[in-house]
């Protein structure tokens, strides 16, 4: 039996379907671009830097949730909720016909919906006179989908970065899929010179990347976790408080851009760097990188993100110019379990392309990613 048991249940909407957004705006800017010669001396002038768009309207965006509340005296209570939202009229950055300058403008590009679960826990598995327990779990998983794009079969995302890979793009804004999905060659193996092979229809024994066309590209990746976990626990002994907090990512691929880049062999024929498994990987000495499901990985991972222990130094002697006083030490990033083979899988990208590109910003790209650091730290907390 619950001692308390609530059903909640939300609905709303955003947006003003009926007043333009900026509709005749012009946007122009002074810089180089706009340096002209007049007599001895360059002048400054200004250039168009937004193409206008008199058809553009704001988002519109509806969301509705339910929730179950409940308790069960003081040891348990927690919450179930299920939301969906949905977005229509996308403002989004897209390329314009020739010869406009600049070559892009933002219009109402399609629809998307986002829903989720969320299961939080909080629960005192002990509660002594001198021992308390408390722990919580949040669980969630989310789901994201692209229901169309108007005009658009589909819009690029996610720049690749390293030699050799222009106009390279990682990810694929697709109809009926989520953001951040990767796109590209499948990756089936080498053959006998240590060339690779894709899939491809021409063979079915695989393809050159020389020869693979781009209708045989594919899925081949989804950036988004299955679903996120956090546990948190905080025990309290005498004088003592001991907490800590883990967290898990399951599910969600990463491309290990910085890989791609690092793992050719033939980086040494031009003086270059590169990861000491390139030496035994099969691969010919001037085959060159190429972007594949190949470089694209499991991101799962379990980080215990910190802990902490405290001790209450409150006596008669401090309380009376200070509330409380603790001696403290924490950690932070304390350690990280993952079968990824990069420095960290917990990587947000903002490589969104080169100017004048058009895209949206990635997720799950790897490429140089400085990592985490572990941080500890220890001190006085004084409360007045």
């Amino acid at each position: 039996s619950f001692s308390e048991l609530k059903l909640r249940a939300g609905w709303g909407r955003v947006g003003n379907p009926g007043v333009p957004a900026y509709a005749s705006l012009r946007l122009v800017s002074a810089g180089t671009n706009g340096t002209y010669p007049w007599g001895d001396a360059p002048q400054t002038g200004v250039t168009l830097s937004r193409n206008p768009n008199p058809d553009l309207r704001w988002e519109k965006t509806s969301q509705a949730n339910i929730a179950l509340d409940f308790a069960r005296g003081e040891r348990l209570a927690g919450t179930v909720e299920y939301y969906v939202k949905n977005t229509s009229d996308l403002l989004l950055e897209v390329p314009v016909p020739a010869p406009a300058e600049p070559s892009t403008r933002i219009e109402n590009v399609g629809e998307m919906r986002n829903n989720g679960l969320e299961i939080t826990l909080n629960t005192i598995p002990t509660s002594k006179p001198s021992l308390t327990w408390r722990s919580g779990l949040v669980f969630s998983t989310f789901s994201n989908k692209v229901l169309n794009l108007g005009p658009h079969s589909s819009i690029r995302s996610g720049v690749v970065s390293g030699q050799g890979q222009s106009d390279v793009w990682a990810q694929r804004i697709l109809p009926g899929e989520p953001l951040g999905t990767f796109y590209g060659p499948v990756y089936i193996g080498l053959d006998g010179q240590g060339r690779q092979l894709f899939q491809c229809a021409a063979s079915s024994t695989g393809c050159l990347s020389t020869t693979v066309a781009g209708s045989d590209f594919a899925i081949i990746g989804n950036a988004n976790p299955d679903f996120t976990l956090g546990w948190n626990n905080t025990l309290t002994w005498n004088r003592f408080n001991f907490s800590f907090l883990i967290r898990a990512v399951v599910g969600n691929d990463v491309f290990n851009n910085t890989s791609l880049v690092y793992a050719s062999k033939g980086n040494a024929l031009q003086d270059k760097n590169f990861l000491k498994p390139a030496l035994d990987d099969g691969a010919a000495l001037h085959e060159p990188s190429v972007y594949s499901s190949r470089w694209i990985e499991d991101g799962s991972f379990v980080r215990l993100q910190n802990i902490t222990l405290e001790y209450d130094l409150s006596m008669p002697a401090l309380t009376r110019w200070a509330r409380s006083a603790k001696l403290y030490v924490s950690a932070d990033n304390v350690f990280l379990i993952t079968g990824y083979s990069g420095l960290d899988p917990e990587v947000n990208s903002n490589n969104e392309g080169n100017p004048g590109d058009v895209g949206l910003q990635a997720r799950g790209i790897d490429y140089l990613s400085y990592p985490r650091s572990r941080v500890i730290t220890g001190g006085l907390r004084l409360v007045f």
